[in-house]
């Protein structure tokens, strides 16, 4: 319960959907009812029977692997913060360190997931996580409790970490001590009061 694996197959761009002169758009891949397994195929209409299941002995190049959950390209960024996000941000909330990687190939839907938009029902994980966090504050009933947060916004990028919110400081470091466990040198720290602050350090 500690570790979660978790994929999401973004849906085709436009682009995509037209094709080449070459080849036409052709779908490689299907999510099975459990929403943990995941079939690739080069030929997945020819390898998926009636009922939605994929044979043995294939004849395509197919492979299949299990996740403990899998989006297919028709999951909304709700779902995937729902399922997926929420209670790792409810864990941060309650004292434990929690994170969430978005690791994959340029294109396959990493920033969108992360980010998305920051208004609207295509809200990504990050501002989710803040206006969940800020609810929390909010409707905390102990009346003496006291909240500080703060915002620092980073990349690694081929194995280079930059600060999102001050750029031109890049190849920064990773140090540990006793008194901050691991953290990133040099990387800065903006105290928010709202979610629309946050926004408008992303923005």
């Amino acid at each position: 319960d500690n570790f979660k694996v978790v994929i999401r197959v973004r849906p085709p761009l436009p682009r995509e959907l037209k094709g080449t002169a070459l080849r036409s758009y052709q779908c490689t891949t299907y999510v099975d009812e459990s929403c943990r397994l995941i079939t690739l195929s080069e030929n997945l209409q020819a390898v998926l029977q009636s009922d939605g299941s994929v044979p043995d002995g294939l004849m395509y190049a197919t492979y299949r692997f299990t996740f403990d959950h899998v989006y297919n390209e028709r999951s909304t960024q709700e779902q995937v913060y729902n399922n997926t996000a929420q209670q790792v941000v409810l864990s941060i909330l309650q004292g434990y360190n929690s994170a969430i990687i978005a690791y994959g190939q340029t294109g396959t839907g990493k920033t969108y997931t992360m980010e998305g938009e920051l208004t609207g029902p295509q809200r990504g994980i990050i501002p989710r996580t803040v206006e969940d966090i800020f609810t929390y504050i909010v409707n905390d009933p102990e009346p003496n409790s006291k909240y500080l947060v703060r915002a620092s916004y980073m990349q690694i990028y081929n194995e280079v970490i930059s600060d999102l919110l001050k750029p031109e400081r890049t190849n920064l470091a990773i140090r540990e001590n006793g008194r901050r466990g691991v953290f990133v040198e040099n990387l800065s720290e903006w105290v928010v009061r709202s979610p629309a602050e946050v926004y408008q350090l992303m923005e």
